[in-house]
């Protein structure tokens, strides 16, 4: 506060500067875009409504998507937020046009995404906590994702197929899912 009374007494329009920059930021604070949840997954998968864009799907496009994870994040009891990236895909689709009998999704772990495959029993045999994915994989199961780990990834990391959640399936490798789905018309995206 004494601060403003020197500035106000030396010079009002440093003053009224600061007084607009106040404002102005929280105008700007005020206008952010607030993500939003649904329709298809209503707690998980949030996005932005984007107005006005110059390209997007319409009703009758079909997506295939096949999402390469090899992503772990730095602490074990953290969600792997490139599963997530299908609810936001789902979401975000769907929500602006797409039919959703129109959107075939699938993933592939390997690397270091591994353990998120892991059942709870497994999980927190090595981690200590049940397995934050858990979740994530179940309602992607429940919308017809398919779900894959590498298993070359797999037998490096000593995961056994009977650890293995029941939604994932153990493939030959990360290497045959992508070249494969690749093959039958989906698109690779990979962070």
């Amino acid at each position: 506060m004494k601060i403003l009374v020197t500035l106000h007494k030396n010079n009002k329009k440093y003053l009224l500067a600061i007084t607009f920059m106040g404002l102005f930021y929280n105008y700007c604070m005020a206008q952010s875009p607030k993500p939003e949840y649904g329709p298809v997954f209503n707690q998980i998968g949030a996005t932005f409504n984007i107005e006005d864009v110059d390209f997007a799907p319409n009703s009758e496009t079909v997506l295939k998507a096949i999402f390469d994870i090899d992503y772990k994040p730095k602490d074990p009891l953290a969600s792997n937020s490139l599963i997530s990236s299908l609810h936001r895909y789902l979401n975000m689709h769907v929500r602006n046009g797409v039919k959703k009998s129109n959107i075939s999704l699938a993933f592939v772990l390997h690397g270091d995404s591994t353990k998120d495959a892991l059942n709870n029993e497994a999980y927190k045999k090595r981690y200590g906590s049940n397995n934050p994915n858990t979740q994530l994989i179940k309602t992607l199961s429940e919308h017809g994702v398919d779900m894959y780990i590498c298993g070359q990834s797999a037998a490096y990391s000593g995961i056994s197929k009977s650890e293995i959640m029941p939604e994932i399936k153990l493939a030959l490798s990360s290497m045959t899912v992508l070249t494969i789905y690749q093959s039958e018309g989906y698109s690779l995206i990979k962070f």
